[in-house]
């Protein structure tokens, strides 16, 4: 595939490739400093945080040369205009996903407002709110939404598919083998997908006397909260089965090349770590096909959480824990949810037992 210029379309450009003010400013935000001493804006954020944010803020520079109005001398803060941005995401929106274009005008808040501190952004945050309000809304997650043990049961029925599908190829079943088993397992742990992607054997996943343990050190998770977590016991039996028999079937591509060296828990079809960009598809098209609509990643989240909530009122707490919030705002707002979603359900069966003593079920 040949090589984009800086600058291209849909290209989020590379920080080398910055104007010298733009890579100043960034390098100023995020230097680490002694830590007796004041930290800079961004100095804090993970790796992965700096990386998504930077290449956010690539597009934008890639977008204002596109347009002819990158002026490589002007200040970071002075190119950020509220007319801009609109514009801005008035091209994305032509191209990318509700939930990209969101993402975009976040890294674009985020890297401004740390590499321009002394500016005011209150206006950029109010337009990334309404932006994401939208998105949300067009995407209707409580109608999409599942129990968590038919996310888990969805997960099992492929697993068992592969294992029965032996006219099937192997490497055909070893990639359903693979899917099935990520969705039951995000199902139990639902995992921000950088974390379920970065999966790697020895690393994160560790091998004990009794099962696995998952680690995440907190410079490696959003929110700085190190995950530290058994494979459910449940699921023990079907990792082995993977480890031993489908993951080596995917690094041979189906047993027609040599083992190839890779320590991804997930591997692709053509030897590699499953690409993060690759995961939410192999999970739509799943639970498209199970449910009638698709789920992403990242809704299993609010799936554990409501399920926590309505069927475990009592142990709501724990939902802060097994999502890593660093506040309860967001689990609080889950559980309010739950209660909201239980009571209409309550609610339309008062109505359909009323309508069923009266005679007129069939109306």
């Amino acid at each position: 595939m040949p090589s984009r210029k800086p600058g291209s379309s849909h290209l989020c450009r590379p920080i080398e490739y910055w104007p010298e003010v733009d890579q100043a400013a960034w390098r100023k935000a995020v230097q680490e400093v002694d830590p007796f001493e004041a930290g800079t804006p961004a100095g804090e954020w993970s790796e992965r945080s700096r990386a998504k944010t930077a290449r956010g803020y690539g597009r934008w520079l890639s977008w204002l040369s596109e347009k002819g109005r990158l002026d490589p001398h002007q200040a970071p803060g002075d190119r950020v205009t509220p007319a801009r941005v609109t514009n801005y995401i008035a091209d994305l929106a032509c191209i990318d996903s509700d939930f990209t274009v969101v993402c975009r005008v976040q890294e674009l808040y985020d890297a401004i407002r740390v590499m321009e501190q002394d500016r005011v952004w209150g206006w950029l945050r109010q337009i990334h709110n309404a932006s994401r309000a939208r998105s949300v809304s067009s995407r209707d997650k409580r109608a999409r939404m599942q129990p968590a043990g038919e996310l888990v049961k969805l997960g099992k029925a492929l697993m068992r598919r592969a294992e029965a599908a032996s006219a099937k190829p192997s490497l055909t079943r070893a990639i359903w083998y693979r899917d099935g088993l990520m969705i039951a397992f995000l199902a139990f742990r639902p995992l921000r997908l950088s974390n379920l992607a970065a999966i790697t054997l020895g690393q994160h996943l560790l091998r004990q006397s009794q099962g696995y343990r998952l680690f995440f050190g907190a410079e490696e998770v959003k929110g700085r909260r190190p995950i530290d977590t058994a494979v459910p016991a449940s699921l023990i039996a079907e990792f082995d089965r993977y480890l031993e028999h489908y993951r080596p079937i995917l690094l041979t591509r189906g047993y027609r090349q040599n083992p190839a060296a890779c320590s991804a828990l997930w591997v692709s079809d053509v030897v590699t770590a499953l690409d993060p960009g690759s995961i939410p598809n192999r999970i739509k098209k799943h639970t498209r096909a199970a449910f009638g609509q698709h789920l992403w990643p990242h809704l299993f989240r609010d799936c554990a959480a409501t399920t926590i909530a309505i069927d475990d009122p009592k142990h709501a707490g724990s939902i802060m824990d097994i999502l890593g919030h660093s506040t309860p705002a967001t689990s609080e707002a889950h559980y309010n949810q739950a209660r909201s979603l239980d009571a209409s359900r309550r609610y339309q069966k008062v109505i359909d037992d009323l309508l069923r003593d009266l005679g007129e079920e069939g109306i």
